[in-house]
């Protein structure tokens, strides 16, 4: 016994600190998650759940579908019903392609509702808006004199009421608004606005920069639900479709480029337009200046047919010897030759076949064959050939050779 009994003192040791451990983080107050997500699937405090919750609630006849597809799908050709597309975001980092494509969605009759802190400058001024016109309106959680709190604004709400509660604010707000062009429907304590609509067709696009007005904290303490009520009730009842779009929550900004020395110089027109032209001129210049230098190609003569000058001279030779029989001979074999070579025709028989497959293939008249053939073979015959024979073969032959 007294060998295991300090595995027994260790075991009780080690169970005792287990429980007092269990206590100790049990009774450790529970610190709260500040973290700030907007997304509807957290439900910490700074997360959207409850209101993508209430959604059903408020449009009881509208389909509700979440989509975090990128914007520039909601511009879908027109029909008869009518969509709400709800985008959340931290920073709506939009560009103009993107904001254009909202407008043709909302000028259909569509409404969007955007619910952000921030607006990027393309943004803002899409919408008309300077970097000055908006200011931060953060506050200190710690501090309950700089929680949250929002106004909706007459005319356009009965209840005036302030909706406060004790967490982080988290807001922007406006500091200058065109009234001929945006509704004011909200306000911050100090009287700022920061909830507003700019017509666009036959939509509305809404724009609220207190986004923690919608999160589990603001409309769980209370009776701030009713805020949330109120400010969707601004979207009609008729919709067909509701969609909760995340998309803005994820969508990262690229990074603005660094300045360089020539994007600096280039806000010179002057400038800008004498280095353009500069550089066209140098490459105009080095373009022409590769190609290859060498002296210029000499003029050649055609070259002469030898071979015609050779026959001239050996038909003039045996005309002036008066062989006409030779000569003829001569004449009949070249175009005999002529006749194999070009048109693959045997010559070994002058018959009524040979003159009708001279005729098919070089489409010269089957009469002037007949005669061609007639005087070959009379020059073969005879054994004299006087000059008006030798002149009517080669007459004969002559035009077989230009017309074929």
């Amino acid at each position: 016994m007294k060998k295991y009994f300090p595995y027994i003192i260790g075991c009780f040791a080690l169970l005792a600190l287990t429980v007092l451990l269990i206590t100790t983080v049990r009774k450790r107050p529970k610190k709260m998650n500040e973290r700030i997500t907007l997304k509807q699937k957290d439900k910490n405090p700074y997360g959207f759940y409850a209101a993508r919750k209430l959604l059903p609630l408020l449009f009881t006849d509208a389909t509700i579908i979440d989509d975090n597809s990128p914007v520039y799908h909601l511009a879908k050709p027109s029909d008869s019903t009518q969509e709400a597309v709800i985008l959340t975001s931290m920073y709506l980092n939009a560009d103009k392609d993107e904001l254009e494509k909202i407008v043709e969605f909302v000028k259909e009759g569509n409404h969007v509702f955007i619910i952000t802190k921030s607006l990027s400058y393309k943004a803002l001024e899409f919408f008309g808006f300077n970097s000055s016109d908006i200011s931060n309106d953060d506050g200190d959680f710690q501090d309950r004199s700089d929680s949250l709190a929002q106004t909706l604004s007459m005319p356009r709400f009965i209840d005036t009421a302030t909706y406060i509660y004790p967490g982080k604010r988290y807001s922007n707000y406006y500091n200058t608004v065109d009234s001929a062009k945006i509704l004011v429907l909200g306000r911050n304590r100090s009287n700022h606005p920061t909830f507003i609509q700019l017509k666009a067709g036959l939509g509305n696009i809404f724009i609220h920069t207190a986004p923690l007005a919608f999160s589990n904290y603001f409309l769980l303490h209370k009776n701030n639900i009713s805020y949330m009520q109120q400010a969707f009730s601004l979207i009609p009842d008729n919709v067909s479709k509701v969609v909760w779009n995340e998309y803005y929550l994820t969508k990262r900004e690229r990074p603005p480029p660094e300045p360089n020395w020539l994007s600096v110089l280039f806000q010179y027109e002057s400038f800008k337009w004498a280095f353009i032209t500069a550089i066209s001129a140098l490459l105009i210049y080095v373009i022409s200046e590769m190609r290859r230098r060498q002296r210029l190609i000499p003029l050649f003569d055609k070259p002469k047919n030898d071979s015609l000058d050779f026959v001239q001279t050996i038909g003039r030779l045996y005309y002036d010897r008066k062989d006409h029989k030779d000569l003829g001979n001569k004449m009949s074999l070249y175009f005999l030759e002529h006749i194999r070579n070009r048109y693959k025709i045997s010559t070994d028989h002058l018959d009524e076949t040979f003159m009708k497959t001279l005729h098919t293939k070089s489409g010269y008249p089957e009469r002037d064959i007949q005669e061609i053939v007639r005087l070959i073979i009379q020059s073969n015959k005879e054994d004299v050939l006087d000059e008006d024979q030798l002149l009517q073969l080669n007459n004969e032959l002559e035009k077989f050779y230009q017309n074929t």
